[in-house]
């Protein structure tokens, strides 16, 4: 029996991108890897633009992404050969809630996103992997972003574009109380919803503003936010993390 993964590509990336553009682009200073491709998701990659060698990037923004992405998905999964199958998140499960209540439009709907904890840069013709491109707000925040599972939570944001069919809104405030993996302190975890998508792209910031540290030094978010936003923030940063 295949086991079946629910996937929502997710939260990252850099300049502001309003409606009307279709792509993304800017420079990693200092770049010095040469040229590459930029490439989102979590167990299969997708090439979604290209760096050149002075650390120019550009990302597509593609109309009708979503179709795109389940197409793919769909193929993929045909294969007798793979281990698991794919499902893409709807709005209302990626705003689950145990202890609150979170009102939803439209949250029936399938999304994806442009990125998933960041963006791998590579140059996949010479089998080389650069490392990890996260639009934040500071390196310590991205560097325990990417982190899943290790627990080096820290205050700040990042940013990623979501992509839908319909409009679609998720707002409304959930807890969930938790223990950490060391110690038997039990922590709440604050999460506020204030989504207000539109059919097709939408800039959205993902915010840790308090964070829990258990016995063993591993922090854990207490309080964070995943807000629809007009522009990116202006001390957003292009953080690159080698390989």
């Amino acid at each position: 029996m295949r086991k079946t993964v629910l996937l929502l590509a997710t939260l990252a990336i850099f300049t502001f991108q309003s409606r009307g553009q279709e792509s993304i682009s800017a420079s990693i200073d200092g770049w010095t890897h040469g040229a590459g491709e930029v490439y989102t998701g979590v167990f299969t990659l997708t090439e979604v633009g290209s760096i050149d060698t002075s650390g120019n990037f550009e990302i597509a923004l593609k109309p009708g992404y979503l179709a795109e992405v389940k197409k793919k998905m769909e193929a993929e999964n045909s294969n007798p050969d793979k281990k698991f199958t794919s499902q893409l998140m709807t709005l209302g499960e990626s705003c689950q809630c145990a202890q609150g209540n979170v009102e939803l439009v439209n949250g029936d709907q399938e999304l994806t996103t442009m990125a998933v904890l960041g963006f791998m840069l590579a140059n996949m013709e010479k089998k080389e992997k650069f490392g990890m491109l996260v639009p934040a707000n500071n390196r310590d925040f991205a560097e325990g972003f990417i982190k899943l599972g290790a627990y080096e939570n820290q205050v700040g944001y990042a940013v990623d574009w979501y992509y839908v069919d319909k409009p679609g809104v998720a707002k409304g405030e959930c807890s969930v109380d938790s223990y950490p993996v060391n110690g038997d302190e039990m922590y709440t975890r604050n999460t506020t919803y204030n989504l207000d998508l539109k059919p097709g792209w939408n800039l959205v910031k993902y915010e840790i503003s308090e964070i829990f540290t258990d016995e063993g030094g591993k922090t854990y978010p207490v309080k964070e936010s995943i807000t629809s936003i007009s522009e990116v923030p202006s001390g957003m940063q292009y953080v690159f993390i080698p390989e």
